[in-house]
């Protein structure tokens, strides 16, 4: 909701409007409503400052740019049946222009979310995911988390996946599974087709293995398989086990993972370039 401190013997608040409400000093003239109703509008996240006894002084608007990979990013996981949803603190304005921007229905955007409201959400989401997988059913939905903030740290933990941006706050780096080495989305898809590609991978040598004991089993029934074919067998299929699995570690595999996910290829009609995200800050 915000912060407070002891200013010159003043008591002084920054938050939002849910902070100054629960304190009773939301009281703004209608010109002052108008900048709240034209920010909320614009997509930003407004703040306010106010002093004990004098109530609220001052009002700020905070806008996130939003990162041109970002779209790319959510429509190429949603493409590959993954189901996106966004959770967040902002207001319902700033969470619904950001949310259409980057191609979310409005359904999948949730709004003034605390950091108990992620973890409940996320919890309920594992819960509905283990109930709907059974004996005859594909396994469970996965859960994954990606968050870069303190209030994200408890959702981060709860997940079945936590993902936490490499320039973010200290905590959430030590409650995710996963820490990306900086900022760029992309990363993320690399990260998730890398590890779809270790799970092909673990499955091939899985068959190979049975394949191999299959033959040396038939054979030893036949009364064909000597010591020496054995160890061959043995020895190959281990190595042949290994070498598949290098396979993950080669410069031709991890090309083509970074050009799938890569910002500057084209997807649909339009083409990205990563940008820095930044703030547009407006103050009255």
């Amino acid at each position: 909701e915000g912060v407070t401190a002891i200013v010159g013997n003043r008591r002084v608040y920054v938050g939002n409007e849910r902070l100054f409400k629960r304190l009773n000093m939301y009281n703004l003239s209608s010109d002052h409503l108008e900048y709240v109703k034209r920010w909320n509008d614009e997509g930003g996240t407004i703040g306010f400052i106010a002093i004990e006894g004098l109530g609220i002084i001052a009002m700020y608007c905070v806008i996130d740019t939003i990162r041109q990979e970002a779209q790319h990013v959510v429509t190429s996981m949603m493409n590959n049946d993954v189901k996106v949803v966004m959770l967040t603190g902002d207001g319902d304005g700033a969470a619904r222009v950001i949310g259409e921007k980057i191609g979310l229905p409005s359904s999948s955007i949730h709004s003034q979310f605390l950091p108990e409201d992620k973890l409940h959400y996320v919890s309920s989401l594992k819960d509905v995911s283990l109930k709907s997988a059974g004996l005859f059913t594909k396994g469970k939905r996965l859960v994954m988390m990606v968050g870069d903030g303190v209030n994200d740290a408890p959702a981060l933990a709860t997940a079945d996946v936590g993902v936490a941006m490499g320039q973010g706050a200290a905590l959430a780096l030590e409650m995710s599974d996963v820490t990306l080495m900086d900022s760029d989305l992309n990363k993320l898809l690399f990260s998730m087709r890398m590890g779809s590609k270790v799970i092909t991978t673990v499955k091939e040598n899985i068959v190979f293995s049975l394949i191999a004991n299959a033959t040396a089993v038939g054979l030893t029934f036949a009364g064909k398989m000597t010591l020496l074919l054995a160890i061959a067998c043995d020895v190959g299929v281990m190595l042949l086990v290994t070498l598949n699995g290098m396979k993950l570690l080669s410069e031709r595999t991890i090309r083509a993972l970074e050009e799938s996910s890569s910002i500057k290829s084209t997807f649909g009609k339009y083409e990205y370039e990563m940008q820095q995200n930044e703030d547009e800050i407006e103050i009255v």
